[in-house]
This record gives C-alpha cells, sequence and structure tokens, in this order.
C-alpha cells in the first residue's frame, strides 16, 4: 500500500498539506480535541470550492478549553452563514485522535491520520508526525468510526451565542484555576444516540448463574464479548438486536450490547452454554463503574409500571418470570429497551468526560 509521511520539519508540513487539500474540496472533515484560540490562523477565505465543514473537537467541563473554543465556533459560524457553507459542530469530550478528511462531489479523497492537533503549532511548529491515506474505503470507515461514538447533538447557533453569554458573565479567572463552568451540560442528547438499526430486538440478558454471581468489583469495559446461552439455539436474536446485560442474582445492570455476529457455537462437548453471539459494547464507560449506581431491571421497570409509561414486555404481563426460572433472555419491548438505554448512555456519557479531564 502507497502511503505518504508529513512531519513539520520541512516546508512541507501539515499547514501546507490541508491547505492543497482543502483548496480542491466541498467538504472537509476536521476531528481535532485542541483547536487554535486564533480563528485567523487558517485561510478560510481561500477556499472557494467549500460547501460544508463538519467539526468534532472536545469541549471538556470546567477547563480553559471552553473560553479558547467557543469564540472560535462564533467565528465559524459567522464566516459559514456569510458564504452560504453548511457547518456541523460536533462534541466527543473523550476525542484524542487526530483526523483531516476531505471529499469533493460525495466523494473521498485523501485524510490525513496524525498526532498534529488544529492549531498554528500543531500543524506548523511542533515535532508531529502524519500518513495520508487514499483509500476510500478506509476513509469512509475512519469518519464513521469516529461519528458514530457521538452520542450529543451538533452546537446549533443559538447554544453558540447563549455558550458567549455565559463566557461573557463569568469572565476567566485571573489565576485560571479553578474553571467552574460546565457548558457541556446544556448539549442535547441525539434521540437514538446509539444508532439502533431499524426494526432490532431488544433482550435482557442475564450474565453469570446462581452460586457464581457477578461480583461488585468486575468490569464489563471490552469492545466486544461472547455472549452465551444455554443449549437451546437462540434462533430469535439477530444481528444488530441489543443485549440489555445484567447480573444474576443483585440484577443490576452491567451494560449494553450491539449484536455484530450471527449465532454461533463453542463446539465444545457438553458445553453448558454451547452457544454464543459477538456483543459489541455499546457503554464500556459504565460497564467500568457500573456498580456505582442502582440500575436494574427490577427497580427500573417498576418505576415504568408505577408510572404507567408503557409495556415492559410485549406480552403486557411486564413480568420477568421466564428469567427467574432460568431462561437465558428475555425480549421487552421497544420503549422499554429505549428507556434504560438512555439512562445508560447519559451516564457513560458523564463518566467519560470526567475521565478525560483527570
Amino acid at each position: 500500500m502507497n502511503f505518504e509521511i508529513i512531519n513539520n520539519l520541512t516546508r512541507e508540513n501539515h499547514f501546507k498539506k490541508l491547505i492543497e487539500n482543502f483548496k480542491v474540496s466541498d467538504e472537509i472533515i476536521i476531528i481535532s480535541p485542541f483547536i487554535s484560540a486564533d480563528e485567523n490562523f487558517f485561510p478560510w477565505r481561500d477556499f472557494t470550492c467549500l460547501k460544508k465543514i463538519k467539526l468534532v473537537t472536545t469541549l471538556k467541563p470546567k477547563s480553559l478549553d471552553q473560553y479558547n473554543k467557543v469564540p472560535f465556533f462564533k467565528y465559524l459560524c459567522d464566516f459559514c452563514k456569510t458564504n452560504s457553507i453548511e457547518l456541523e459542530i460536533l462534541i466527543e469530550n473523550s476525542l484524542h485522535g487526530k483526523i483531516y478528511i476531505s471529499k469533493s462531489q460525495e466523494k473521498y479523497t485523501s485524510a490525513i491520520i496524525t498526532s498534529a492537533n488544529f492549531t498554528k503549532n500543531g500543524l506548523r511548529l511542533n515535532n508531529e508526525w502524519g500518513t495520508v491515506i487514499k483509500d476510500k474505503i478506509q476513509i469512509e470507515q475512519l469518519e464513521f468510526n469516529v461519528i458514530d461514538k457521538v452520542v450529543l447533538q451538533a452546537l446549533s447557533e443559538k447554544q453558540i451565542d447563549d455558550f458567549i453569554q455565559v463566557l461573557k458573565k463569568n469572565p476567566l479567572p485571573k489565576e485560571r484555576n479553578p474553571i467552574n463552568i460546565n457548558l457541556s451540560k446544556h448539549l442535547l442528547y441525539k434521540t437514538n444516540p446509539l444508532k439502533v438499526l431499524g426494526k432490532v430486538n431488544y433482550w435482557l440478558k442475564p450474565i453469570g448463574v446462581s452460586g457464581d454471581f457477578i461480583s461488585f468489583d468486575q468490569v464489563f469495559d471490552e469492545i466486544d464479548s461472547n455472549l452465551h446461552f444455554s443449549k437451546t439455539r437462540p434462533t430469535g436474536v439477530m444481528v444488530n438486536d441489543i443485549l440489555i446485560a445484567y447480573a444474576v442474582g443483585h440484577k443490576n445492570i452491567l451494560s449494553i450490547y450491539r449484536v455484530k455476529s450471527e449465532v454461533k457455537t463453542t463446539q465444545i462437548k457438553n458445553d453448558r452454554w454451547p452457544y454464543f453471539v459477538v456483543g459489541e459494547n455499546l457503554t464500556p464507560f459504565y460497564g467500568q463503574e457500573w456498580s456505582s449506581y442502582n440500575i436494574g431491571i427490577s427497580n427500573q421497570r417498576d418505576e415504568v409500571v408505577k408510572n404507567r409509561l408503557f409495556d415492559v414486555t410485549p406480552s403486557g404481563k411486564n413480568s420477568y418470570g421466564s428469567l427467574m426460572r432460568g431462561a437465558d433472555k428475555l425480549r421487552v419491548t421497544p420503549e422499554f429497551g429505549q428507556y434504560l438505554i438512555d439512562k445508560i448512555v447519559k451516564i457513560d456519557t458523564e463518566i467519560r468526560t470526567q475521565s478525560n479531564i483527570n
């Protein structure tokens, strides 16, 4: 595979390469945790072909980050409005990688994967290295992998204006520490944050068995895991279904998984749990700290039933009888499944944000 290395040790640096790529692009995607506080460091007006800018960055609470970025967001918003350019700003506070993607006529043309942030020094002076790739399938997957993890709605112009007013009312402390503003708490979650695909089933999936309960110090933060079923093949479980894993015994929810494989077998003779699917862990940060929260399948069901929100099970009986008798899964209504997802995703995002402050 042919690829190009970029570094800032020559005049052929990141800054020059980005300008070359962006000048012939009608859509650019900037993925960078750090953004220059000087909005004029980049020659935006030179990109006459530009029709859309997508920016993915952080807005970490209680940090100087907020004072630096919000004015840049405002500048970019005004610039795009004046020049009829579509702008999308997405906040992902666990972001660490830096990627710059160029597109023309809805086709990917290049991507730079690099250590260089979108700052004057990052693109020109710091000792940074990057790789240019041209493979369209790889670039599309790169963008998807980043955007797919964003659970917050794009920033609106009104939100940016509101943030400007908050910062004016709370000027930067002279000692810059502590900073108590948390702008991220005003951001809205997407209505389908985990991008549940089409008509899928939602299942409660017990983990552990009687006599071998899940201990409170276990974590469930693996990116994917084999989730096992008993000796009856789970024919109803399909790819893209949602498995809400909970612990046998105390019934606390451990994490939420998306089925990413067909049903497989261990091929182990007399295996008690011979069938399994590979589950993509959608809430690994929550899975690290699930034991700190009292979110269980029973107390959440009771809350829904008490408030008469919707049925928990498709039968309308709202009973977990089969699970209590040892079943290895139970289908629940999409409404209840989404109700649990919304709670767990919110916690997962909060943990992820806080973990990246330290």
